[in-house]
């Protein structure tokens, strides 16, 4: 919890009592990998930190194909913003792409925070204008680059993906077909 503790800390100002306080209301959760933080159709009323994996967000199209939009990694908080904002059936999918250790935080929880640390609001300010950097920068990789200038951006930024991830997400995620996904590696591999 101690990568919790340094976060919060990072992000508000309380003193160790507050912070003790806060960190009580998170409880520690294993999802294995292939399992659902947040699934299609459920309500989420939850926020992670994710201790360790990888969480991978993803879409079903009409067609029941996911589209993979988003990896978050350790240290990040993660949820469904949609769902949780508005109380709503989510349309994404949050699954663990290994296996991963997450401190949790239910919703009546942070609303009870709220009213007796006012400065946890801006916790929730922070992951939301982190989660909107993040989706700024998704959409500009893809709508700017080539796939080759995605995928080297995946091998010098999230190198880590390759070991972990498979082949069909990684594909689904750079916005190509699995079979381009390997001409792109194999391309890599020979220069």
């Amino acid at each position: 919890m101690e990568e919790l503790r340094k976060t919060i800390t990072n992000l508000i100002k309380t003193n160790k009592q507050q912070t003790d306080y806060v960190l009580s209301h998170f409880e520690k959760r294993h999802l294995a990998k292939d399992k659902y933080f947040v699934g299609i159709g459920e309500r989420c009323d939850e926020v992670a930190f994710l201790k360790s994996g990888i969480v991978r967000f993803y879409y079903l199209s009409k067609h029941d194909e996911e589209t993979t939009c988003y990896f978050a990694f350790p240290n990040e908080f993660i949820t469904s913003i949609k769902s949780f904002n508005s109380k709503s059936e989510s349309r994404e999918c949050l699954q663990a792409a290994t296996n991963a250790e997450l401190f949790v935080i239910k919703r009546s929880d942070i609303e009870k925070l709220y009213q007796e640390i006012p400065a946890t609001q801006y916790i929730t300010r922070k992951v939301y204008e982190s989660l909107s950097i993040n989706l700024q920068k998704r959409i500009a990789l893809l709508q700017i680059n080539s796939a080759e200038e995605r995928y080297d951006y995946l091998l010098n930024h999230q190198s880590v993906l390759l070991q972990n991830v498979s082949l069909q997400h990684l594909a689904s995620f750079l916005g190509v077909t699995p079979q381009h996904l390997s001409r792109l590696r194999k391309q890599k591999t020979v220069a």
